[in-house]
């Protein structure tokens, strides 16, 4: 996955499983285009109100990891 200069390497194993909770944290810059451009496309966007110092929702990847996006509040 690419964006701009950002790169993220994934592969994937025979026998995945998808973590249950661990999960990458994002910084976005622009964290509402990024919801709409991936509700858009047919992702489910979670939004999630517990950490105040950030706003910030969930998503899943097309093999069930789940990625976190946030921006500071």
């Amino acid at each position: 996955m690419r964006s701009g200069s950002l790169e993220i390497h994934l592969g994937v194993e025979a026998e995945f499983r998808p973590a249950r909770k661990a999960h990458p944290g994002i910084l976005v810059g622009d964290l509402d285009a990024l919801a709409e451009r991936l509700a858009a496309a047919g992702t489910e966007v979670a939004w999630d109100e517990n950490f105040p110092a950030y706003r910030r929702f969930h998503a899943f990847d097309n093999v069930g990891n789940r990625l976190e996006f946030m921006t500071p509040a």
